[in-house]
């Protein structure tokens, strides 16, 4: 019970300490970055680099992440209207609001098998809500999947029937209906999901998108520093 408490207590100060960090008047403006792995070679017309259970340094948590999508060049093939948004890079708020039990402090609206759901508003702060629209809409952009609103959102916590008990997603979809067939098990056609994985005391965030009818899976993990790691998950992932 006191181990759960204090991871519980671990993590909200790590998120909320993630968020603070951001808190910079001069912050530059949200534009994605691939990870030095992912640099094009010479000649490619793919963006370049600038740029959200190891052991790190205890400092790492507070050290303000670079923005995603800061310096990503405008070149033919990329995205276009995804770049148009300009969400803040940080807030007051932490990033999510939990319980000591690292659980919204909220009812849950949906429960299905595994996970528990939650409406986002009063857990996921409106800043950074903003920022994992923009990069998922990036992400949807680059995979021909419809873009989202954010304004239909559920937090989802996997239960211990799940493979990976505790887990936080933050979930978005772009109709009621869609949101009904995703949450209660029935078939999903498009999904988005943004799974916060904790590392060390660091919190990245894996992306999964999919859409049925397009075949189409994508897997993209952005470090707590904002750096891009496409067609990965952030398990794999060390930074």
């Amino acid at each position: 019970m006191f181990y759960k408490l204090l991871l519980g207590l671990s993590i909200s100060f790590i998120l909320f300490a993630q968020s603070s960090a951001q808190d910079k008047p001069d912050s530059p403006k949200y534009r994605p970055i691939p990870a030095k792995s992912e640099l094009p070679s010479a000649g490619t017309t793919t963006p370049t680099s600038s740029s959200s259970s190891n052991s790190v340094r205890p400092m790492d948590a507070v050290q303000p992440p670079q923005s995603f999508l800061d310096n990503m060049l405008d070149a033919a093939g990329q995205p276009k209207k995804s770049l148009k948004a300009h969400p803040p890079t940080s807030g007051k708020e932490p990033m999510l609001l939990l319980g000591p039990k690292n659980k919204p402090m909220i009812d849950i609206v949906v429960h299905t098998y595994k996970l528990d759901y939650y409406d986002c508003q009063g857990v996921v702060a409106p800043w950074f809500r903003e920022v994992l629209v923009a990069e998922l809409n990036y992400f949807s952009e680059i995979a021909k999947i419809p873009m989202v609103d954010g304004v239909l959102c559920l937090v989802s916590v996997a239960n211990e029937n799940h493979l990976t008990p505790g887990r936080i997603s933050v979930n978005f979809f772009s109709s009621n209906k869609e949101m009904s067939t995703c949450t209660t098990g029935k078939f999903c056609t498009t999904y988005r999901s943004v799974s916060m994985i904790l590392k060390g005391n660091k919190v990245f965030r894996q992306y999964f998108l999919s859409d049925v009818g397009k075949s189409v899976i994508s897997q993209n993990c952005v470090t707590n520093k904002g750096k891009w790691y496409k067609n990965s998950t952030c398990y794999t992932v060390e930074d």
